[in-house]
């Protein structure tokens, strides 16, 4: 029997085979002999949509502090994915609406890619096939975890294989040992159930949900219109609560995502979905969608709560098990945030496993929290008045007032543009926002719309 809290690093399992968990068995390749890989789906050999990723279809971005890591991590990924057809650019380089439209430009600063969610996903995976020590376990599900009571350890996964089961047929069950388990299987995870089920408590849940719905449509741009953009973006604002992201991806097709909040969800249907576009308080996206040539289907998403199980708020939680990406936190999908906070939390498992042999799962998970605390107070700030969530009360309220006026800001001042855009793609701290420059700018500004609150709210 091993020693109270030391462990071998000899075998390590990755619940889930996304984005999330690809990258965290990268970091995990650095630390242990073996990594298992479990995914429910089989991957496709082509980067096309497969069904476990049900937004695959729709608009993603990596933040850009998420690709600096993702760099550092698989140092061919930006070569390969521009090869394939993915488009670098200025994240600075589009058309703007914040409340009003964005004018003026910014140094060139922000540099990075456009790549859609499959073909991101598919050369991830390319990148980790040539490890010998790493083992993709596919068309399996994870159905409980196995623990040591003793040690108060998990020590691995119970898993079958996941087909339609067929009535009087014995159902094959088998457990994997492991040293580590990490859940990274999304939205979705089954985390709390499977603690339950050891007898440990579940997280505490926070959710705040804006009932916001997308419509997601890949379109062929005319070849004979040249365009100085790479990137649309009309963000919703308290008065209007409709928006758009139009983003060029790999062989210069356009993705298009239109979202209402309050379930004022974009309709599905070829005119309905032209005429919501038209509805959004700038024309821009409206503009260049009407005279390109539809290349999918529309593709609706609805599931966008943000919703944060505080795994980290736990007294009593058994070592050896993980919990991360959305299985830890989801975020509103439009805000852009998930894929960036994933790859950060792999990063600081990266770093806890080179220092931490004792109480790894306590000192992830509250770091975890810390990475997470950042982006989940800018989306919930920007979701709050949406809802009648206790959050949007006292001092929430006021910091939603303050982010009002800075968005306010952002037609304005350039310098205030390039600030929040650091910020959006978690280069900079949200306090950043709270710097002098612009804290005296925004407790100046007065008779803002954007804001429809009285100046004393700030003052």
């Amino acid at each position: 029997m091993r020693a109270q809290g030391v462990t071998s690093r000899t075998h390590a399992i990755v619940i889930g085979g996304g984005i999330a968990g690809l990258v965290t068995a990268r970091v995990l390749l650095k630390h242990y002999e073996r990594v298992t890989v479990i995914e429910r789906d089989h991957y496709p050999e082509e980067p096309v949509f497969r069904p476990g990723v049900p937004q695959g279809r729709h608009v993603h971005t990596i933040l850009l502090r998420g690709q600096r890591v993702l760099e550092d991590l698989f140092p061919a990924l930006k070569s390969k994915l521009l090869v394939q057809g993915a488009i670098e650019r200025d994240y600075a380089e589009g058309i703007f609406y914040y409340g009003a439209p964005v004018a003026h430009t910014v140094p060139p600063v922000l540099v990075g890619w456009n790549a859609s969610r499959v073909l991101l996903e598919w050369q991830i995976r390319q990148e980790l096939v040539p490890f010998e020590q790493i083992h993709f376990l596919e068309g399996q599900e994870v159905i409980g975890l196995v623990e040591e009571k003793e040690q108060h350890r998990i020590v691995g996964v119970r898993v079958r294989e996941r087909k339609p089961r067929v009535p009087g047929e014995e159902e094959h069950v088998t457990d994997l040992q492991a040293d580590l388990v990490v859940d990274a299987s999304g939205r979705d995870s089954h985390a709390p159930q499977w603690l339950q089920m050891l007898g440990h408590a579940s997280p505490e849940e926070t959710t705040i949900n804006t009932y916001l719905g997308y419509a997601t449509r890949a379109y062929e741009p005319v070849a004979s219109i040249q365009h100085d953009w790479k990137s649309i973006a009309i963000q919703a604002t308290t008065e209007q609560r409709r928006g758009g992201v139009l983003m060029v991806v790999e062989g210069g097709q356009w993705m298009i995502v239109l979202a209402g909040v309050n379930k004022d969800y974009p309709p599905t249907d070829d005119e309905g979905f032209l005429a919501f576009a038209k509805s959004l308080p700038d024309t821009s996206l409206y503009e260049a969608m009407k005279e390109a040539t539809p290349i999918s289907p529309i593709y609706s998403y609805r599931r966008t709560e943000n919703r944060w199980r505080h795994f980290e708020r736990l007294q009593r939680q058994p070592e050896g098990f993980l919990v991360l990406g959305d299985a830890a936190c989801c975020f509103n999908p439009i805000y852009g945030q998930g894929m960036t906070v994933a790859i950060l939390e792999a990063q600081v498992l990266d770093a806890c496993l080179k220092k931490t042999q004792r109480q790894l799962t306590r000192t992830f998970q509250r770091k975890v929290a810390r990475v997470i605390a950042g982006p989940w107070q800018l989306a919930t700030m920007s979701d709050a008045p949406s809802t009648n969530n206790v959050q949007a009360k006292g001092s929430s309220r006021l910091l939603q007032r303050y982010v009002e006026r800075v968005i306010a800001l952002l037609p304005k001042d350039p310098k205030v543009f390039l600030t929040f855009l650091e910020v959006l793609n978690m280069l900079r701290s949200p306090l950043a926002l709270f710097h002098p420059a612009i804290l005296i700018k925004v407790l100046t500004t007065t008779g803002v719309a954007a804001t429809q609150g009285r100046s004393e709210d700030l003052e």
